[in-house]
């Protein structure tokens, strides 16, 4: 079955920028993973396709030979894959119509103009050429080959999903990654302190390339929202309800830590939205312990009768509240 155009695999326009590619990216990676559809053959060839045209089109190079050359351009095809070759592997003689063709090499179209250009696409400037440097128009010098740094594997762009508590304490997960043409499942490390569209780089990760270097994995996390918690940068802040009573007076209360609960104090005459701090139960990041802050929220009593209102009022003359 003929390969389908990594745009439309993707869902995006030929214009489309590294952005939206990106985007639809992981939206795709998010819908066909393994790990939410198991045992989907459907989803996993989805997923591989997704991956491997990301992986072109993600790669300025790979996108600019794919949108020349199409699928023989970014996956190695051969641009003369149609010529027949010899028992020895190289390009032997073929007959078209009784003539026949030899080998060529790259140095016959040094001065070829346009078509030696094309060529120098595949074999390189100066490719078996010798010492004499030739000018082309504009007097582009050629015939001595530069350089040229060895090829490096493509970066790897993967979503996550954490809980709450893994992104603020960090943790280590086995992911399922498309590399090199195949799945495979490899252990990561989640720093703590990450949050929603943070990026973690670990290198040398990404695809390989032969006598090149490897490109490295991006890991994009999404953290799931907390009942309890939310997160202000390392602090996490949690709402503690407490009665009217217990405020005005003072009380003990547990409250619920990422590490367990913790009894804390809560002093005579507490305001709403009082904040108490419990120190080094917050995110973790490198050296750094944020804390808990934990936000008092006061309850007041409903459906009072006449009586209760009564002694309120009493109060309220007699210990009058300064705003």
């Amino acid at each position: 079955m003929a390969k389908r155009d990594y745009y439309e695999v993707l869902g995006v326009s030929k214009s489309a920028t590294v952005e939206e590619i990106r985007r639809a990216h992981r939206k795709l990676v998010r819908q066909h993973h393994p790990d939410v559809n198991k045992n989907n053959k459907s989803s996993e060839e989805k997923f591989k396709e997704v991956q491997e045209a990301y992986d072109v089109l993600s790669d300025e190079q790979k996108r600019k030979e794919y949108d020349q050359f199409g699928h023989a351009g970014p996956n190695g095809g051969d641009p003369f894959g149609g010529f027949p070759r010899n028992p020895a592997g190289g390009r032997g003689n073929w007959n078209a119509g009784g003539a026949s063709v030899q080998d060529f090499d790259p140095k016959d179209f040094s001065n070829a103009g346009d078509f030696g250009d094309i060529f120098e696409q595949f074999f390189g400037r100066g490719a078996g050429g010798g010492g004499a440097r030739t000018q082309s128009r504009g007097g582009r010098a050629r015939g001595h080959a530069e350089p040229v740094a060895p090829a490096r594997g493509a970066d790897i762009e993967h979503a996550v999903t954490l809980n709450f508590d893994q992104a603020a304490r960090g943790v280590n997960l086995p992911l399922q990654i498309n590399r090199d043409g195949r799945l495979e499942t490899i252990d990561i490390k989640i720093p703590a302190g990450v949050k929603d569209g943070s990026k973690v780089r670990l290198k040398g990760k990404g695809q390989h390339v032969h006598g090149g270097e490897a490109g490295d994995l991006y890991i994009v996390t999404s953290v799931r929202p907390h009942e309890q918690f939310r997160r202000d940068e390392l602090d996490i802040l949690i709402d503690v309800p407490v009665s009217v009573y217990d405020a005005m007076l003072g009380t003990k209360a547990n409250v619920q830590t990422l590490d367990g609960p913790v009894t804390i104090t809560i002093p005579p005459g507490t305001s709403s939205g009082a904040k108490l701090r419990i120190k080094g139960r917050g995110v973790f990041r490198g050296d750094e312990k944020g804390d808990q802050l934990c936000v008092i929220k006061i309850i007041v009593p409903k459906d009072l009768d006449e009586e209760d209102k009564e002694v309120i009022r009493t109060l309220q003359a007699k210990r009058p509240v300064v705003l």
